[in-house]
């Protein structure tokens, strides 16, 4: 059980590898603008299941480990010239031109099925609350580390 385990996790890590990081200098890029604004970026499209999923799982961790509102935001993606630009954008930033896409400390980690993946693993918990020095040994265990 603990070698398939690694396995999962190394199979994590080298997907991670291969996804791409927000160009800093894409200064008129929307997208960026969010995703360096805020520690996760949930982009949606309204009414999408999966969307609506994702977004559940984020509130979920939120609230698991008592996050500010604004730690992780949802932003959706419309039909206007406005919202087109910012898909654009986006699928620029990600290679992808699916919805949902999620991106936690400026790194993109895929839509509903990799969050999903990763949230069952403990591995999203883990990226989220990186850099933040709280504990994630225990679900009870809300305390910052000394």
């Amino acid at each position: 059980e603990y070698k398939s385990y690694l396995s999962m996790f190394s199979g994590i890590i080298s997907k991670l590898k291969e996804r791409p990081r927000p160009n800093p200098g894409s200064e008129n890029n929307a997208a960026l603008y969010f995703i360096r604004k805020h520690h996760a970026v949930l982009f949606i499209q309204s009414k999408n299941r999966d969307g609506l999923r994702t977004q559940k799982i984020l509130q979920k961790l939120r609230w698991r480990y008592d996050l500010p509102t604004d730690y992780c935001v949802t932003v959706q993606i419309d039909g206007s010239k406005d919202g087109r630009k910012l898909f654009d954008d986006l699928v620029e930033l990600s290679g992808s031109d699916a919805l949902p896409q999620v991106f936690v400390n400026e790194t993109y980690y895929g839509g509903y099925h990799e969050i999903k993946s990763y949230y069952r693993s403990g591995f999203l918990a883990d990226q989220m609350l990186k850099g933040l020095d709280l504990c994630v040994d225990c679900e009870n265990c809300r305390s910052l580390k000394s």
